[in-house]
């Protein structure tokens, strides 16, 4: 019996190999979490968690559509207007040049795609934004000059700010975006849209 020993310990191996080949053992994420989970150092971060950012953007980009459609049934800007895409600043000197850019872009990209706004707003690039695509994309970097906006009378200009207060453990960020008339550089609408989070202890 000992002569055989080797022998059926090298096939009780074999067996187990093959049955594990069914079900291999897992292995890991490689250190990837969900986008809606947080770490401990994020938890206990002072900046804004990169999931409440997320939801934030998208929630304030429906609000301000909706303001939009609000102060134009109020007969502050007419039926039909050209608003142009401007800026918006980061002025929180703690959230970073990234995720201020993803938050910057879900935020148009949900006000673009919100039905409030659909069909009576017609958004536009900056000029010197659409100057510099096209000079790349078909190599006219000279001469090139982008159509202006034909009626300032219904044309507006969306800008915005990004801030951050701090409070002991209470952090608050806010959103401001003022609608501004070409025509006249008045001023015609202004808001504010805030965010409160409490770093964990």
């Amino acid at each position: 019996m000992r002569h055989h020993l080797p022998w059926a310990l090298g096939a009780l191996a074999l067996m187990t190999m093959l049955s594990g080949c069914d079900n291999p053992p897992k292995g890991q994420s490689g250190g990837r979490i969900g986008v809606s989970e947080t770490t401990w150092s994020e938890q206990r971060s002072e900046r804004v968690l990169p999931v409440a950012l997320i939801e934030f953007s998208d929630q304030a980009a429906q609000q301000l559509a909706q303001d939009l459609a609000r102060i134009r049934a109020d007969g502050q800007i007419p039926d039909r207007v050209t608003i142009l895409l401007g800026d918006i600043e980061n002025k929180t000197q703690i959230v970073s040049s990234d995720e201020f850019e993803m938050s910057r872009s879900r935020l148009r990209s949900s006000l673009l795609q919100s039905q409030h706004v659909r069909g009576w707003v017609k958004w536009v690039e900056g000029r010197a934004r659409m100057q510099y695509l096209r000079a790349r994309e078909l190599d006219t970097a000279q001469g090139f000059t982008p159509e202006p906006i034909q009626d300032f009378d219904t044309a507006y200009a969306l800008n915005g700010s990004f801030y951050r207060i701090s409070r002991g453990d209470m952090g608050q960020y806010g959103f401001e975006f003022q609608l501004t008339r070409f025509a006249t550089n008045e001023i015609v609408w202004s808001s504010w849209y805030e965010i409160k989070q409490q770093k964990a202890r």
